[in-house]
């Protein structure tokens, strides 16, 4: 088989053999043993699968700041011992519902802000080697002249607390390692490259 070389995720024709749920949790967790046509190659791999996500960078344009959140993630306290992370927007996008739509859902449960400008900037996976979730990335605008000092839906056992931050101390925690969260990472940098398409001219 020619292994094409130019730079863009394409199909593999793959039979999927046998599919064995595991566990269903919070997550589904499934066994799979599939096989490559062309090559022939076969495999079994448990994978995850969940819901796809959004997430979200917000901006405000007149007080020229970005919002973030903190929130704890157990699987930053267990894997970096820094589980009070700072973050971007982000959720699960329900059943039935629009990208778009779980982008402000999400912006107002997390900050107690309403967008008043939503622009979609791309897709990607977060770890395809272990789930098939996708989430698709936002910009939002917003008025944080009166941000909430903590939020979060109580049902869902999360909690979260608002911040303000210029885009310089945004990107220097970025340069410096000081966020190790690969989806909080790709937000901010796709914002730094696009920001100007945005209209965005004096960040």
């Amino acid at each position: 088989m020619k292994i094409p070389t130019d730079v863009k995720d394409i199909h593999l024709p793959v039979t999927m053999n046998n599919t064995q749920e595991v566990y269903r949790g919070f997550r589904r967790l499934n066994l799979i043993d599939y096989e490559e046509d062309g090559s022939g190659l076969r495999a079994k791999r448990e994978l995850v699968e969940g819901q796809n996500a959004v997430a979200v960078v917000v901006y405000d344009p007149k007080l020229e700041l970005l919002v973030m959140i903190r929130q704890f993630r157990l699987g930053a306290q267990l894997g970096t011992g820094r589980g009070f992370t700072c973050e971007i927007v982000a959720g699960m996008i329900d059943d039935g519902e629009q990208p778009v739509e779980t982008a402000k859902r999400e912006l107002i449960e997390e900050t107690g802000l309403i967008a008043t400008r939503v622009e979609h900037l791309c897709q990607f996976l977060t770890t395809p080697g272990l789930t098939s979730e996708v989430v698709h990335l936002f910009y939002a605008e917003v008025d944080a002249s009166n941000l909430a000092v903590s939020a979060g839906v109580e049902g869902e056992s999360e909690q979260t607390f608002p911040f303000l931050l210029t885009y310089d101390e945004a990107m220097e925690a970025v340069d410096q390692n000081n966020v190790y969260n690969g989806i909080v990472m790709l937000g901010l940098m796709w914002f730094s490259r696009h920001r100007k398409k945005l209209g965005l001219q004096c960040v």
